[in-house]
């Protein structure tokens, strides 16, 4: 197989699509029963909700790419630390403002 692009995807669209394939019948491979079982165990929100997000975060701080945004989704943080823990790792500084954005974006 070939990868000719990637790009990163918020948890619930894993869980969605590798959901969607097993109840179509198709056999999941090792790799793609344990994500579907890891995806089932921390998704936080479903995919259109996802996707609603990921602008909002987005529109939030231009300073965010999508794969920390991305990942933002997927952990959800529920405070100012827990969110500046996640985008230290990135080496993205955000104001203040930006923060609380971010953070109401996430509900």
């Amino acid at each position: 197989m070939k990868i000719t692009n990637s790009r990163p995807v918020p948890m619930a669209d894993v869980l969605e699509v590798l959901q969607e394939r097993k109840d179509a019948g198709e056999e999941l491979g090792y790799e793609q029963a344990n994500a579907l079982e890891h995806a089932a165990n921390f998704a936080k929100t479903d995919r259109k909700k996802a996707e609603a997000i990921l602008k909002k975060v987005k529109a939030a701080s231009p300073k965010i790419d999508e794969e920390t945004a991305v990942k933002i989704i997927d952990i959800m943080p529920g405070n100012e630390a827990a969110l500046k823990a996640v985008l230290l790792k990135n080496k993205i500084e955000i104001s203040d403002e930006e923060i609380k954005d971010v953070l109401k974006a996430l509900g």
